[in-house]
């Protein structure tokens, strides 16, 4: 019989398995806070706790039991966070009016689903502020013991694909702007190019960092590792493919060959919107899996994605969470599941999940449509 992880690799390697994998409880393919709060009480588990996965993105981890009652194909591998526990003593006081500091020094206030970004520390700052400036130390933001340990574990079980999380987005473009604000930060890539190469470089050491400590610990045990960098609206690239190649993508490049000399894993990249412009460039820098596949977006198709980048990219989301899920009704859902599968899950490379994070807009009957509608029809593409 066919373990989880056979069948989550298959597909990578672009065989055709058993049935197509299914994810459920990564950085970007979780649930909201909120929306996690109400698939609980609607499968009767409300007993279980929310643990916060991150603050930030307002997300949290899935309980096993809900993995294994939607048969997922993965166990995700994340470092604790430190900077939950800092801000979640912030949010406790009561006086923060829902807003706090992250690591960066970045200020956000929650509004339902998201903390959204309300201050950026290098607003007005200039390049001699750039040495003074508190950047943060991923070994201070994150806590690496004991993650060799239980990882070690599972990997030894063998049952599940192990997809790897640093702890931080691994992000650079888009931490770049959300320090400088995204105005002045796109300013900066056309008439301020030493600034903007001065903030990627900072960024990208302290990420080199983080894959250093997180990799050191389980990066003979991991199958995927996630990096992300959001580098599209939803009808364009927010910069230029000039400015990617001559600005964004050596940064980009170093990271994943940095990554690629501590693992064997797969480099997943995740970038919401309209990305098809530059998958070339993406493919030219490691990345392996693409992430989200915003099928809402313009140039996402997925029967075109699939036959233009289909041999050299696997594809890991495309549920739509933009319309289907949360305004569709669960056979709508299977419907959508049914043509996504169909898409891109000939001859392997595709892992069905959500667009993004779910929200609470979705009802929690179209999250367990979606998964059901996986296991109904993950055999169409053998």
């Amino acid at each position: 019989m066919t373990t989880h992880k056979e069948r989550l690799l298959m597909a990578l390697n672009h065989e055709q398995p058993d049935r197509n994998p299914m994810d459920l409880g990564g950085r970007q393919t979780t649930l909201s806070i909120l929306a996690y709060e109400n698939l609980k009480n609607y499968l009767s588990l409300s007993h279980l706790p929310t643990k916060v996965m991150a603050h930030s993105w307002q997300t949290c981890f899935i309980d096993e039991a809900v993995l294994e009652m939607f048969d997922i194909d993965t166990r995700h591998v994340r470092p604790a966070s430190k900077v939950n526990d800092v801000i979640g003593e912030t949010l406790a006081t009561g006086e923060s009016d829902n807003i706090f500091v992250d690591e960066w020094g970045v200020k956000r206030k929650i509004a339902g689903d998201y903390a959204n970004l309300i201050d950026h520390p290098l607003r007005t700052a200039n390049l001699d502020d750039l040495e003074d400036f508190p950047w943060p130390d991923s070994a201070d933001n994150y806590d690496f013991q004991g993650l060799r340990e239980s990882t070690r574990k599972l990997y030894e079980q063998g049952e599940y694909a192990l997809v790897g999380s640093l702890g931080s987005p691994g992000n650079i473009f888009e931490q770049a702007w959300y320090l400088r604000g995204l105005s002045e930060f796109m300013k900066d890539l056309i008439k301020n190019k030493d600034f903007a190469h001065a903030v990627m470089r900072r960024i990208l050491d302290i990420r080199k960092r983080n894959v250093e400590l997180y990799l050191n610990e389980v990066g003979e045990f991991i199958d995927v590792v996630q990096l992300a960098d959001d580098m599209a609206s939803q009808d364009n690239l927010l910069i230029s493919p000039k400015h990617y190649r001559e600005i964004v993508k050596p940064y980009q490049l170093e990271l994943c060959q940095h990554v690629k000399s501590l693992t064997n894993a797969k480099i997943y990249f995740h970038s919401c919107g309209s990305i098809s412009p530059l998958l070339d460039e993406l493919i030219e820098i490691g990345v392996e899996i693409l992430n989200p596949v915003q099928v809402s977006a313009a140039n996402m198709d997925t029967q075109d994605l699939k036959k233009r980048y289909g041999k050299k990219l696997s594809f890991w989301g495309a549920i739509d969470t933009f319309e289907v899920l949360p305004n569709g009704s669960a056979s709508d859902v299977q419907a959508e599941v049914h043509k996504r599968i169909c898409d891109l899950g000939k001859s392997g490379g595709y892992v069905m999940g959500p667009v993004h994070n779910i929200c609470s807009d979705v009802p929690p009957e179209n999250v367990v449509a979606m998964y059901e509608a996986g296991l109904k029809y993950g055999t169409l593409a053998a």
